[in-house]
């Protein structure tokens, strides 16, 4: 027999294991939704198909999520857009953050970020495909030496890294060869 007492209290606890539940539910939400947005895109390998490379992630990185793509000779090495879509950003920070880098809107609130270049070859509001050369990689702003810094962006956020349908691991560092283009 259940008095008012342990009715009320039964009601409390249904309320915060339901509550429990939901935020349960609702926290890995929000990166499936991520994943889910960045693979429907498919964003591709930035250089040159057949190319090998070393993604680099590491938690003191800024952003934190983005990837350092490191390689022998990647001084002047083309770098391609990951997918189709529109440039939004060409720009020229001189020897500090980003140096010169590149950003393509592929729609859904999807954008990537492409810096450190020696060179660019596009201009906003260009449409560019999958694997269209925009740049070249080097070693400008902030940077110690040639290395393309690349993000992936939801909505503004910087969110982990999905190329050709796989998660870049995070952290440390993760061969990968390129096959746009191919």
């Amino acid at each position: 027999m259940k008095t008012p007492r342990l009715t009320a209290a039964l009601r409390r606890l249904g309320a915060a294991v339901a509550a429990g539940m939901l935020l349960t539910v609702l926290a890995p939400v929000g990166a499936a939704a991520d994943d889910l947005a960045i693979t429907a895109v498919n964003l591709r390998t930035p250089f040159n198909c057949g190319q090998v490379w070393n993604a680099n992630t590491r938690s003191n990185h800024n952003p934190q999520l983005s990837v350092d793509f490191q390689r022998a000779n990647a001084q002047g090495q083309n770098v391609r857009s990951s997918a189709a879509g529109t440039v939004t950003t060409v720009a020229d920070r001189g020897n500090t953050s980003y140096g010169k880098y590149i950003v393509v809107n592929h729609g859904s609130g999807i954008t990537t970020l492409y810096a450190h270049l020696s060179s660019q070859s596009v201009s906003v509001g260009q449409s560019v495909n999958t694997g269209t050369v925009i740049g070249r990689v080097g070693s400008t702003g902030g940077s110690t030496g040639p290395h393309l810094h690349y993000e992936q962006r939801v909505n503004g956020t910087v969110v982990r890294v999905v190329l050709n349908g796989v998660r870049v691991a995070y952290y440390g560092n993760t061969t990968i060869t390129s096959s746009t283009g191919c």
